[in-house]
């Protein structure tokens, strides 16, 4: 089995998967004790790729498939740097029939 969920989050963030996301969670997991890195996605308090490139000035976009968090704004494409986005949040989508397969949320 592979889980996309922690080779996105890994990614995004530049550190190891086992730093930032070890399971495929449902996307809008949270646990309410950790609110710092208690949602499925990369802990708020580790900087993105995109929020570095932003700071140096340059222009940040984003296409395709996120699966990296969206339990809250802050953990969205825009929430984590990205000026633009145009994609699918979740990691269960049928492109063809653009639905979401059975048993996901």
């Amino acid at each position: 089995v592979h889980y996309c969920s922690p080779t996105r989050s890994s990614l995004q963030s530049g550190r190891l998967p086992v730093h930032v996301l070890t399971k495929n969670w449902e996307p809008t997991t949270y646990n309410p004790k950790d609110p710092v890195s208690g949602y499925a996605g990369i802990p708020r308090n580790m900087t993105g790729m995109a929020e570095k490139l932003r700071s140096a000035g340059y222009k940040t976009h984003m296409t395709g498939k996120w699966d990296a968090g969206m339990a809250t704004y802050d953990h969205t494409p825009m929430g984590r740097g990205y000026d633009t986005f145009f994609g699918y949040y979740h990691h269960a989508n049928d492109y063809w029939d653009q639905t979401l397969s059975a048993g996901s949320t």
